[in-house]
């Protein structure tokens, strides 16, 4: 084991530490763990500063740690090759913590590349590189917890946070299977969106279930359509599209676009909370991560779409809430 070659020496506090009591982390009645301290900086730093901070590590300050409200774990799961062991570090400075564990890691950038196997480095210790995403589902994937992102590098884990399911790769062959089955799965990129095509007043259109469904834009036609960056959707005649058309809330194709987008994102959780990560390559470029936790992540039903005739007075008819809806334009 070469882990503890990685340690290096500190006179200041370590970014991992100086996050923590930036973001107020760590308060002042608060105890502190630094699992894998390596030389014990940031321990030294922060009681210096008045917090009750202790660290463990198994070469340098090797024991029995006790339990603390913030446990922090700065670059310590890139310095492990063993993934048996990896794993175990990490469930025990979580078994460790009462309150927030904070994990940093060494990451080479947000976007996924392949997983890196690791490497010597020119101290003699082993480590490996980490994308921001790979980090992520590692750590809830291990932990079976939600993490909040404090930076590209650096993972908070609270007690409350919500839990999250863990999958095998052949439990989510199988519901891939079972969603197929079930009809279009939306890719990813992919949104279902609305648009007015101008406020021109439809018969009847001014009423109770039409303003719920239209806010601010009731009066005016609106519809929505499903949007993806690539050529991946199906076309009516067989090609691949880039745009299909819904036509307006609650049409036939409306609730098909609703339930290819409701596959993907369940498909998506349990891609990504796969235990092996062996999906995580299929998340190249994903920045916005609602999928993980709403079923409707894609689905935005009144955005900021302008309508065509922007230099139009309007008038609210008698009955409509000015801040729900609008009516006909005044010529």
């Amino acid at each position: 084991m070469t882990s503890h070659l990685a340690a290096p020496y500190r006179r200041t506090l370590s970014a991992t530490a100086q996050l923590m009591l930036n973001r107020g982390l760590l308060s002042s009645n608060e105890t502190h763990l630094d699992y894998g301290c390596g030389r014990g900086g940031d321990v030294e730093q922060l009681r210096s500063r008045g917090y009750a901070s202790n660290g463990y590590d198994p070469h340098y300050f090797p024991g029995s740690p006790a339990s603390a409200d913030v446990v922090t774990m700065g670059y310590v799961l890139n310095c492990i090759q063993d993934p048996d062991e990896r794993r175990a570090a990490l469930l025990n400075a979580w078994a460790l913590t009462r309150s927030r564990l904070i994990v940093s890691a060494d990451v080479r950038g947000e976007g996924v590349q392949a997983i890196d196997s690791g490497r010597i480095s020119n101290r003699g210790a082993w480590t490996k590189q980490y994308s921001y995403l790979e980090l992520k589902a590692y750590v809830e994937t291990v932990l079976g917890m939600r993490a909040e992102k404090l930076a590209k590098d650096k993972l908070l884990v609270c007690r409350d946070a919500p839990n999250v399911l863990v999958y095998s790769p052949e439990q989510v062959c199988e519901l891939s299977d079972r969603l197929q089955a079930e009809g279009f799965i939306a890719p990813f990129h992919c949104v279902i969106r609305g648009y007015c095509t101008g406020f021109q007043v439809k018969a009847g259109m001014i009423d109770t279930k039409t303003i719920q469904n239209y806010g601010r834009w009731a009066g005016s036609r609106r519809y929505y359509r499903l949007k993806s960056d690539q050529y991946n959707l199906p076309g009516a005649r067989g090609q691949r599209v880039k745009v299909i058309h819904l036509g307006y809330y609650g049409s036939e194709k409306f609730q098909w676009a609703i339930a290819a987008i409701q596959r993907r994102n369940l498909l998506a959780r349990s891609k990504f909370h796969c235990c092996d990560l062996s999906f995580i390559s299929e998340f190249a470029g994903v920045k916005d991560f609602s999928f993980l936790t709403s079923d409707e992540a894609g689905i935005i039903l009144d955005d900021e779409a302008k309508p065509r005739h922007t230099n139009i007075r309007y008038v609210m008819p008698e009955g409509v809430d000015p801040a729900v809806g609008r009516s006909m334009p005044v010529q």
